[in-house]
């Protein structure tokens, strides 16, 4: 769907007439889970539908911060890489559908659900990268990697590389 830039308020798109946003997601025994909220947990096969842990109100909500996101485009998430866990990470295309609230860096919706996905090697131990990519297979879109680099921008991206070699180097000791 061709939703106008920013600042829209609240509308309603059909799944056929999804809004597709990026995202990151932080990959934990193979499951996407979200990266400011890590208690949710993308399920293969399931559409994931947003709430407001907060107030209690219909998600999303203008006046609230609740609902699924996805960023307008790659170069406006990657500058937003700084919240962003340790330890392996997706990062992809979104379908957003349901009431949805149109801002000015992207969307929050009522439905999500992954279209494709790509892991950061730097991020994913060795051996890990063969398994995570394997098991994000479940959620039948295309799995791909993408480069930290392109994934995330400058201080973000050292940051993390830096927290990946000390957890890496924190496993070997305890070996």
């Amino acid at each position: 769907m061709d939703v106008a830039r920013g600042g829209q308020g609240l509308i309603t798109v059909a799944r056929d007439d999804a809004v597709v946003g990026w995202r990151y997601w932080q990959v934990r025994a193979g499951r996407l889970r979200s990266v400011t909220q890590r208690h949710i947990e993308w399920k293969p096969g399931q559409v994931l539908s947003a709430r407001c842990d907060g107030a209690g109100h219909r998600a999303p909500d203008s006046g609230c911060e609740c609902g699924i996101y996805g960023s307008r485009d790659l170069e406006n998430l990657r500058e937003h890489g700084l919240c962003l866990p340790a330890g392996a990470v997706a990062v992809g295309r979104v379908a957003l559908w349901g009431r949805v609230v149109d801002d000015a860096s992207g969307w929050r919706a009522e439905f999500g659900w992954p279209l494709a996905l790509a892991v950061v090697p730097e991020l994913a131990a060795g051996s890990e990268l063969d398994a995570t990519i394997a098991a994000l297979g479940d959620y039948g879109v295309p799995v791909d990697t993408m480069a930290l680099a392109d994934a995330v921008a400058g201080v973000s991206a050292a940051i993390l590389v830096n927290q990946a070699m000390a957890e890496r180097a924190s496993r070997t000791r305890a070996d």
